[in-house]
């Protein structure tokens, strides 16, 4: 009890208070609900569309590259490794062996 208030005044005074706070809990509720509807219908396919592209063409870093960035730098690589295979000598790599791996024959893949 509050300060000598007979009980149904503190009571009455309880229910008040959530009537308030429950009032004040809806308009909440309505205005951010409002206000995620706005922004979700305020996205449209040509913004994602925008997204799509700055994130396959746009401007990138060295640490964050643009889609056809990485690409070129895989690409890089692969050729770079081609390029270090095809310098090796033959006698480098290991003959074919039936018995031990799965290596292609020399005559070329057999045609089922």
């Amino acid at each position: 009890m509050s300060g000598g208030a007979p009980p149904q005044d503190d009571a009455k005074q309880q229910e008040q208070n959530l009537e308030i706070r429950k009032a004040l809990g809806d308009a909440y509720s309505a205005v951010e609900g409002a206000k995620s509807v706005q922004s979700f219908s305020a996205l449209t396919f040509e913004d994602l569309a925008d997204q799509q592209i700055q994130r396959i063409s746009g401007p990138g870093t060295d640490a964050r590259p643009n889609e056809l960035d990485r690409v070129q730098r895989v690409l890089g690589k692969v050729l770079a490794a081609v390029a270090s295979a095809k310098s090796l000598p033959a006698a480098s790599f290991a003959k074919q062996d039936p018995a031990r791996d799965v290596n292609t024959p020399a005559a070329g893949p057999t045609q089922v």
